[in-house]
């Protein structure tokens, strides 16, 4: 029994680690392909050139199911452009502030996840919302 119990809790691991080999090349992958945009934020060295998928992946604590889900829904909302408008929703979480018109990316981004956090609970609550109001 012993023996059993060794093995498939191998398996689960081997499992869990192919999971999370397969995020980490998608993360990469997107990074990759993503143009390259200058920090300007405190929490970031602004020497270092980082993306804003990067930068939203690093302030998600690198949780890349979160992330997957943040990602599908500001492509759908304004392709992570900084200066996305329609109508009066404003920058890469499209809210409905001006102060989003006025700051870089990355501050649209901690606006977007505060945002988030305050009315869905997490960036894969926003998706579900969004899928079915298309709206989040």
């Amino acid at each position: 029994m012993y023996g059993t119990l060794r093995a498939s809790a191998h398996k689960g691991h081997r499992a869990s680690r192919s999971r999370i080999a397969r995020s980490v090349a998608i993360a990469i992958g997107i990074t990759l392909l993503s143009p390259m945009y200058a920090a300007n934020t405190g929490s970031i060295n602004a020497n270092k050139k980082i993306t804003y998928k990067t930068y939203a992946l690093r302030a998600l604590n690198n949780d890349y199911h979160q992330f997957n889900c943040l990602l599908k829904l500001y492509t759908k909302e304004s392709n992570w452009r900084p200066n996305a408008r329609n109508g009066s929703h404003y920058g890469i979480p499209q809210g409905r502030s001006t102060y989003l018109a006025k700051v870089n990316g990355y501050k649209q981004i901690d606006w977007g996840l505060k945002y988030i956090y305050a009315r869905h609970k997490t960036p894969c609550g926003a998706w579900q919302h969004f899928k079915k109001r298309n709206w989040h």
